[in-house]
């Protein structure tokens, strides 16, 4: 029997799923190996064996094994797929099973098909044989309880595949997807007329920033990796990968379309006051998201290649990137001018008379907002005019200020984090890890700390100085939120800094964890904002119910939290955008079709959950996220009470 053993043995060599009869003759492979194994030297060696007929408890012996780099007593060692069990040849030539942990020792499990025998013996059912020691050559029998219990522990993946990190990858997300869930149901439902209003405008802002993100990177891509390179007609036939200049001018052009959009559908809209809150938010983030990509590539171009030209006897070359790097800073902030007063000659001449034809169609102007005045006609006689004036021009100017500041927020934190990091990551890239070599690491943490520490302080210096001047009027609100975003920007890099040093080799598990540590910090601050403002403005948590609301004026701390929750809701959801892209990624390579089509799939995937999430948000978050205390005051009461009905029925 030992040349069929020999070419059985040859016969599994390719990993192809045998025939019935090549199982049959693989397995007496083996047993032929156990048996003689004097002639197991001289077979070739087999890249691949099928392990058949194991029955019951100790069927986990089936399956493919394929040659590893293991070896034991001076033999390769197969490993069977998925799991940690191993398929060894012993000092006496006899085939055993061995989990992780028996690799390389003498203890193994053998399969045999007789009790009482000093070696298996190949026939019939297959049982358990154990060896006892490394001195004894005979074999005693055990119950097959030994090899379900390595089957158990051979079951664990090995730590380093691809396998072991997607299940740890989901994992983190399960875990953490329901504890997030949880922990915002408890903020939105809260008593705390506060927390409650918090947390809508965190969670509104949050989605619209997401919405934002998925939009701008959907159409990113498709423009940069497949509309311009690809050849005509296709595309435009642009060297891949795209020059950086093409980059700038295409950026630059979608950050002023945007800005251009503000105003016309603003003007389009001007008598529908909820498409003009949508258009304010919405819009705002989408700006400022076309805005931070804009000047993120300007600024990198800039300081890596265009600052040699200010190199001389004056400046060295880390001064002059240094410089450069807050040239675009400032660039950055004229441009955003220039685009205001744009945007206010527009609205004076372009956009002055309203819509022939406004959106939605059939929109009346509202009947409050009127001017009567009387003109002559003719001696002695006179008319009243009635003109309808709308207050569009408000939602724009709210929606370039606020994405004015979440670009200027981006770009000063680069700049300071620069001149220590002399790194300039993209709003999606994140610090390198460097070796801990003379303290690096130490000091770039000390230096986030100190950073933070210092913007803090200046935060609280404007805050105090808007209290004492009557809130400081626009250039104190566009400054204390502009500190705000840059705080806002450095601690998420830091977040995610630091993070991704403790899951380096599982780059899908270090976002996941990003991101849940990113959104539980930022609950967290809005809880401890809400006790600090209670204890400073002596305000209580519980509701008082009858109050009539009068008084439409925002408190200072109110507005300067809204720019906070749109800060944490930006950083949050830059943090979820990179696990999103992730999965759409890996979604898109395991399908054929969508794999030939990459570019296209992950672009059309990207814009249609953004344009999916948009109807909730608009229908659900952004109301509530506008909603007055008073009123939701009035819904706490109503639920309050709810309750207690309930509760009577309950056995």
């Amino acid at each position: 029997s030992r040349p069929q053993a020999r070419s059985a043995c040859s016969s599994g060599r390719h990993g192809n799923s045998p025939s019935r009869t090549d199982e049959a003759m693989l397995r007496a492979c083996l047993v032929a190996a156990a048996l003689g194994g004097a002639g197991a030297d001289d077979a070739p060696q087999p890249t691949t064996v099928y392990v058949s007929g194991a029955l019951a408890s100790v069927a986990i012996a089936n399956g493919r094994y394929d040659l590893g780099s293991e070896f034991h007593n001076g033999k390769n060692c197969f490993k069977k797929e998925h799991t940690m069990l191993w398929l060894c040849m012993d000092e006496h030539n006899l085939w055993n099973f061995q989990p992780q942990g028996f690799l390389g020792k003498s203890q193994g499990i053998m399969v045999s098909t007789q009790k009482h025998s000093d070696s298996p013996v190949g026939a019939g059912p297959w049982r358990v044989w154990q060896e006892k020691t490394d001195a004894e050559t005979t074999g005693s029998w055990v119950s097959t309880h030994v090899l379900v219990q390595a089957a158990q522990d051979s079951a664990v993946p090995d730590l380093s595949s691809r396998e072991m990190k997607l299940r740890q990858t989901v994992a983190g997300m399960l875990f953490g997807a329901l504890l997030l869930a949880m922990l915002m149901l408890s903020l939105l439902k809260s008593t705390d007329v506060q927390i409650r209003s918090y947390a809508y405008k965190l969670l509104s802002s949050w989605i619209a920033f997401l919405i934002a993100f998925l939009l701008m990177e959907g159409t990113w891509t498709i423009l940069t990796q497949q509309i311009l390179p690809a050849p005509p007609p296709r595309g435009f036939g642009f060297e891949f990968p795209l020059k950086p200049g093409i980059k700038i001018v295409l950026s630059f052009v979608l950050f002023s379309l945007c800005q251009f959009f503000l105003n016309f559908f603003g003007w389009k809209c001007q008598w529908r006051p909820a498409r003009l809150m949508v258009l304010k938010t919405l819009g705002a983030c989408i700006t400022g998201v076309w805005g931070i990509c804009t000047f993120s590539i300007i600024m990198h171009e800039a300081v890596f290649e265009a600052s040699i030209q200010f190199e001389g006897p004056l400046m060295s070359r880390a001064q002059t990137r240094n410089f450069t790097c807050f040239g675009v800073v400032l660039f950055a902030w004229c441009t955003f001018a220039v685009y205001r007063w744009s945007s206010m000659g527009a609205r004076h001449e372009l956009f002055h008379n309203p819509p022939k034809y406004p959106w939605p169609a059939g929109s009346a102007p509202p009947a409050i907002v009127t001017v009567s005045r009387e003109g002559c006609l003719a001696i002695g006689s006179s008319v009243t005019h009635t003109e309808h004036k709308s207050d569009w021009g408000d939602y724009i100017d709210a929606a370039e200020d606020e994405s004015c500041q979440a670009t200027m927020g981006f770009l000063i934190a680069q700049a300071i984090m620069y001149c220590k990091t002399e790194e300039l990551p993209g709003y999606k890239g994140h610090y390198t890890h460097r070796n801990n070599k003379d303290g690096i690491q130490e000091k770039h943490r000390l230096f986030f700390i100190l950073t933070l520490i210092v913007l803090v302080t200046i935060f609280g210096i404007i805050l105090w100085v808007r209290s004492k001047r009557h809130a400081g009027g626009r250039p104190g609100k566009i400054a204390q939120r502009t500190v705000a975003m840059a705080i806002t920007w450095i601690g998420y890099r830091a977040s995610c800094w630091n993070t991704r040093s403790m899951f380096e080799n599982n780059r899908p598990l270090a976002l996941v964890v990003s991101a849940f540590i990113v959104s539980l910090s930022c609950f967290v601050i809005l809880i401890l904002f809400d006790r600090v403002l209670d204890k400073a403005l002596g305000r209580s948590s519980t509701p008082t119910w009858g109050s009539d609301g009068a008084g439409d004026t925002i408190p200072l701390s109110e507005k300067a939290m809204r720019g906070i929750n749109n800060c944490m809701g930006l950083v949050m959801a830059l943090a979820w955008e990179t696990n999103v892209e992730t999965s759409v990624m890996t979604v898109v390579r395991s399908q054929e079709f969508m794999a030939n089509h990459m570019v296209l799939s992950q672009s059309l995937i990207s814009i249609l959950l953004a344009v999916a999430m948009i109807f909730p948000w608009r229908r659900t978050l952004l109301p509530k996220s506008e909603m007055r205390e008073t009123t939701f005051e009035h819904e706490i009461k109503h639920e309050l009470l709810q309750l207690d009905k309930a509760e009577n029925f309950m056995p």
